[in-house]
């Protein structure tokens, strides 16, 4: 009998739908209390919550009720501390609150998290309302709604009583929403509110905005708050007050409250109050940022700043911008402002009043300094793979330099820190490989013929340094190329020899914390095609049965294509690079005879063309050149175990000076069928 009753009961509760996945819910009608930090709600429908001070999450079901995170009616201990998050499409028929009371007690450092939900009532980051001795401190209290609904939202709220308590420092982010009332970061009937923070992103609020409410009596403030307006934001039915009061008195105290307006145009009933007005990633959309419908008052209004434009723009000179439309006569001081737009381009004006509008002209425009980087950093991807064609040539060197002849496989590895002067030095740590076949043929009038077909793939890393608005800061790059092609060389009874090759390939380069703007760092990726080749002559001495006498000359020719890139929606496009560099130089060989050979070297390079050519968002930056001299010096050791070894070994280091400066080594390996 009593099983058959236990399960009858278990039954009905199923059927209600009480029950959480994670946690025992009451059934409907009842209240339920949290009763550990993490509890999670999933399913079920229940009158009232109570998180009795434990963090909680609520994941669906129904609300038929309040919601409380710490505190309730009647509660006069500490309520702060309180988190609260709702997700899952949770729905509320009454209020949330992180944290209440309805005794003067202090609110504060509470959290309100509430995502893809509908709250058909109000949200309170800190509640407090005691109707004989006032409300207490609601202060430090944060909201977050995404993609959500309210009534009205409250960061936090204290009221009744002849002086209640402060609301200062609270937050309210309303993002990807509608909030069918008013929103408000501290609402204060008869004393402070200062320093609170709303913000709006891409939402339709359908009453006021208030950074700070204040009510009622003498010698109170509404200082240091802000209300942000961002993206796709519907405030066609809203009036917005940074400190707001509801009697004024003379006693009352406003100061540095702030109106952003980021991204953001469009219309609202009016703005009230405000101090300064900051204009962020503007546009010019529709000739006006803000047209304000109503009756504004922005007699305390001191400055307008335009902190930056979005990028992707282009601007000309004496092109206007109406920022605020109707402000009913107030008197705004002309102003000088510069400015960047994205990351390419500084911008400059004034701004003053044209009737009932406040309008920007602009006066000038010219790259931004930072933008030298990509061209640098251009040219300096296109040296790294010049290096390439160097071990080309060196590669012909060592496959000729034995007396073995018939099918060779080759490889060699190329290692380097090098620094070009362009604009700003930059450093490039790298490695270059090659691996290829050929052959080497000795004919019956004493000539000699040399060629390979090869694979060649380069890596690099380097750092840059640049400044935004007198901040420095560290990029980090990379660059990698792969390609192949083909080589030969031809030397004659007398020594004296001809070489050449072709190659093609695909260079990359990627750079991470590039530029900056105001809104954060950006790097970008460069894709390019490239084509080269080379020829050189020279002659081979004999000094001696044991040393000879090289001297060279050779020519290299490296183009690297163009390419676009958009960085913070500025567009960037690179010219195509040519490199011609002529080399003559000399080397000495010593102990042929031996098993162990060595080489010693000089020579001098110049470098003709290597422009790096850009221009952002429509503006030439300066040239970033390669042009200039070098000077090299170089030390090798050839190895072969016998005469009749098919191996052959060679280490090379060389060191450099001039336009180019650093060290190399070359190792590379010979095997003969």
């Amino acid at each position: 009998m009593r099983k058959s009753l236990t399960y009858k009961i278990l039954a009905a509760v199923l059927a209600a739908g009480s029950l959480s996945l994670y946690a025992a819910a009451p059934a409907a009608a009842d209240d339920y209390t949290v009763n550990k930090d993490g509890e999670i709600i999933s399913s079920g429908t229940v009158t009232n919550v109570y998180g009795n001070g434990h963090n909680f999450t609520i994941n669906g079901g129904t609300i038929n009720g309040d919601v409380y995170g710490v505190g309730n009616v009647n509660y006069d201990k500490d309520a702060s501390g309180g988190n609260v998050t709702i997700n899952g499409n949770a729905k509320v028929t009454g209020n949330v609150y992180g944290g209440y009371s309805d005794s003067k007690i202090d609110i504060t450092n509470n959290y309100v998290t509430i995502n893809n939900s509908t709250i058909s009532n109000n949200v309170y980051g800190g509640y407090s309302n005691d109707n004989n001795s006032g409300g207490g401190n609601t202060n430090g209290n944060h909201v977050i709604i995404n993609n959500s609904s309210a009534t009205n939202v409250y960061g936090g709220y204290s009221l009744g009583g002849n002086k209640n308590g402060n609301a200062d420092g609270n937050y309210v982010t309303i993002n990807n929403s509608t909030i069918n009332g008013q929103v408000c970061g501290g609402y204060s009937y008869n004393a402070n509110a200062n320093g609170n923070h709303v913000t709006i992103i891409n939402s339709t609020i359908t009453d006021n905005i208030y950074g700070g409410f204040n009510g009622y009596v003498n010698n109170t403030e509404m200082k240091g708050n802000t209300v942000t307006i961002k993206g796709n934001t519907d405030i066609t039915d809203a009036r917005i007050y940074g400190g707001y009061c509801y009697y004024v008195y003379p006693g009352v105290q406003r100061g540095d409250n702030t109106l952003i307006l980021d991204g953001w145009s469009g219309t609202a009933k009016g703005i009230y109050y405000f101090e300064n007005i900051e204009f962020k990633n503007t546009t010019f959309t529709n000739g006006t940022v803000l047209n304000s419908q109503g009756q504004s008052n922005l007699d305390g209004l001191k400055n307008i700043k335009i902190t930056n434009f979005a990028g992707g723009q282009n601007f000309n000179k004496g092109e206007t911008l109406t920022l605020i439309k109707n402000t009913n006569n107030t008197t705004i001081n002309e102003q000088n402002f510069n400015t960047t737009a994205g990351v390419a381009v500084d911008v400059g004006g004034v701004i003053k009043q044209d009737g009932n509008n406040v309008i920007m002209t602009i006066n000038s425009t010219s790259l931004n300094s930072q933008t030298n980087l990509a061209a640098q950093t251009r040219a300096a991807s296109a040296a790294f793979v010049n290096q390439g064609t160097d071990l080309i040539s060196d590669s012909l060197d060592t496959i000729s330099r034995d007396d073995n002849y018939g099918v060779k496989t080759f490889a060699a590895v190329h290692g380097n820190r090098s620094k070009y002067d362009v604009g700003d030095d930059i450093k490039i740590n790298g490695w270059s490989t090659i691996v290829g076949v050929g052959n080497a043929d000795k004919f019956d009038n004493g000539s000699e013929l040399s060629w390979g077909v090869f694979y060649e793939n380069g890596s690099g890393n380097y750092r840059t340094y640049n400044s935004f608005n007198n901040e420095f800061f560290r990029g980090d790059g990379s660059m990698v190329y792969n390609g192949g092609g083909i080589a030969a060389r031809y030397e004659n009874k007398n020594g004296v020899y001809t070489e050449g090759s072709l190659r093609a390939g695909m260079l990359k380069n990627e750079l991470d914390n590039a530029m900056r703007d105001v809104n954060g760092s950006y790097g970008y990726e460069t894709e390019s095609a490239y084509y080269g080749a080379h020829i050189g002559v020279g002659k081979i001495i004999s000094l001696s049965d044991s040393s000879d006498l090289d001297i060279y000359g050779k020519f290299f020719h490296t183009y690297t294509e163009g390419d676009s890139v958009t960085i913070a929606d500025d567009k960037f496009d690179f010219d195509s690079i040519t490199s011609d560099r002529l080399r003559v130089g000399a080397r000495i060989t010593s102990n042929k005879e031996n098993k162990f050979s060595t080489y010693y070297g000089l020579a001098y390079e110049y470098e003709f063309n290597g422009d790096a050519d850009m221009t952002a968002q429509g503006l030439r930056a300066d040239t970033q050149s390669l042009q200039g001299s070098s000077v090299m010096a170089e030390v090798g050791f050839n190895y072969q175990p016998t005469l009749n070894s098919p191996w052959s070994f060679d280490l090379n280091m060389r060191g450099y000076t001039g336009e180019r400066q650093g060290g190399s080594f070359n190792v590379q390996a010979t095997y003969t069928f």
